[in-house]
C-alpha cells in the first residue's frame, strides 16, 4: 500500500488534475443529464444549456477553489495559483465570465462530437437518420470535455502570450523611439 501511495505522490499535479477534472464533469454530467432527465430530452439545446452553465458554476465555486488549494498549477512556466481574494473586482467578473464562456464552449464542441459518432454510427449500419446509437453518458462526457476543456486552455495560453508578446514588442518601439527622440534633443 505505502508503495501504491508513492507512486501516486511522485504522480505530476497536471496528470492529477486532469484526472479530477474528468471526475468532476462525469460527475456533473451525471446528475444534469440523468438526474434531471435532460439526457432523454428530445431538446439537445437544453442539455447543452443546462450542461454548459453547470459545468461553468461548478468549475468556478466547486472545483477551482479546491484544485488551486492543493495542486501547485504552472502555466507559461510560472505557478498560477491567484486566490479569489487577491482580485480585482473587475478581474473576478472577467473570470467568471470567461470561465463560464469556456464551459459553454467546451460543452458545444463536445455535443459536436457527440453528433459526429452518431452520424458515423447511422452511417455504417444503415440506420435511420434520428437513431442515437452513442447517447450521452458520464465516463465519455467526462474524457472528452477534459480533453476539450484543456484544449481551449492551452489555446487561451496561446493567445495571452501572443498578446504579451505583441503588447510589449510595441512598448519596446515605443521606449526605443522615445529614446531616439530624447538623445536628438541632448
Amino acid at each position: 500500500m505505502k508503495k501504491i501511495l508513492e507512486k501516486i505522490r511522485k504522480i505530476d499535479d497536471k496528470y492529477k488534475i486532469a484526472f479530477f477534472r474528468w471526475w468532476f464533469s462525469a460527475a456533473v454530467c451525471f446528475f444534469i443529464a440523468w438526474g434531471l432527465q435532460l439526457g432523454n430530452s428530445e431538446s439537445t439545446f437544453d442539455l447543452i444549456f443546462f450542461l454548459g452553465l453547470g459545468m461553468g458554476i461548478g468549475n468556478i465555486l466547486i472545483f477551482n477553489p479546491i484544485i488551486t488549494s492543493v495542486f501547485d498549477i504552472k502555466r507559461r512556466g510560472k505557478i498560477a495559483n491567484k486566490k479569489m481574494s487577491e482580485r480585482t473586482i473587475p478581474e473576478g467578473i472577467f473570470y467568471f465570465l470567461c470561465e463560464i464562456f469556456k464551459s459553454f464552449l467546451a460543452v458545444y464542441i463536445v455535443s459536436w462530437i457527440y453528433e459526429g459518432i452518431n452520424l458515423l454510427i447511422n452511417h455504417l449500419g444503415n440506420y435511420p437518420d434520428g437513431h442515437i446509437g452513442f447517447g450521452i453518458e458520464p465516463i465519455t462526457f467526462g474524457i472528452i470535455f477534459a480533453i476539450i476543456y484543456g484544449l481551449l486552455g492551452l489555446f487561451w495560453d496561446l493567445l495571452v502570450l501572443l498578446f504579451n508578446l505583441i503588447f510589449r514588442r510595441g512598448k519596446k518601439n515605443d521606449l526605443v523611439q522615445h529614446d531616439d527622440e530624447s538623445r536628438q534633443e541632448a
